[in-house]
């Protein structure tokens, strides 16, 4: 048996990338797909779960404010929270709000997975990061360093956050053509096949950033 999973998130690529890599899966299946807390609360109404996956930053607020309710709801749910944040004071509030497990984003999809099964093995216990991505910090210096063009660097921006080619091509000025010739090189130096593992691979490259509070505004 499958177990089934809610996805928490407001930004659709991530969402995309580690309903994918569940998919590839046999003990795990998404059910449900969230991009609010109210959304969440209305998919919980009528959707059966095992384990949910929940930002931290919502659009709506707090993600560990959705975990408080749902671990007073259920003792036996397990629940893994997502993060940008790599401080202490943020893994002592998703442990004291009942998450299971808490993973920050600069990482993989493949310790979502691990993080979501462990949650549904001990829902009532904690597992913080394990993994602390570095790659930001010495991508410049490493032997397999991804470097973007200024221009590349600005198409992934924009990709990550939501824009479609069309729309990217009219905020920096060029034809779409260019903007998927820019696409499918970002695709090859990232080593990703489309454009959910393209942004998972730049989240965790230090590439790009997801949080809505550090990130610029787009123009």
């Amino acid at each position: 048996m499958s177990l089934r999973v809610l996805l928490v998130d407001d930004h659709a690529m991530l969402r995309e990338a580690v309903a994918g890599a569940m998919a590839t899966t046999e003990d795990l299946e998404v059910v449900a797909q969230s991009s609010t807390i109210r959304e969440a609360r209305d998919a919980l109404r009528g959707t059966r779960i095992h384990a949910a996956v929940i930002d931290v930053s919502l659009p709506d607020g707090n993600g560990l404010t959705l975990v408080r309710r749902m671990r007073a709801a259920s003792p036996t749910v397990g629940i893994v929270v997502l993060t940008m944040h790599d401080d202490e004071a943020t893994l002592e509030a998703a442990q004291e709000a009942g998450a299971s497990a808490l993973v920050l984003k600069q990482g993989s999809a493949v310790e979502v997975l691990e993080a979501v099964r462990q949650a549904v093995r001990h829902p009532g216990g904690f597992v913080g990061p394990v993994v602390r991505m570095r790659e930001a910090q010495t991508r410049d210096s490493s032997e397999g360093a991804v470097h973007l063009t200024a221009r590349e660097h600005e198409v992934l921006r924009h990709l990550a956050a939501g824009a479609s080619i069309a729309t990217v091509a009219a905020r920096l000025y060029m034809s779409e053509s260019t903007v998927k010739t820019h696409t499918a090189r970002l695709y090859g130096k990232l080593g990703a096949h489309n454009r959910a593992a393209a942004i998972m691979s730049a989240v965790r490259l230090g590439l790009v950033d997801l949080d809505p509070t550090r990130q610029a505004r787009l123009p």
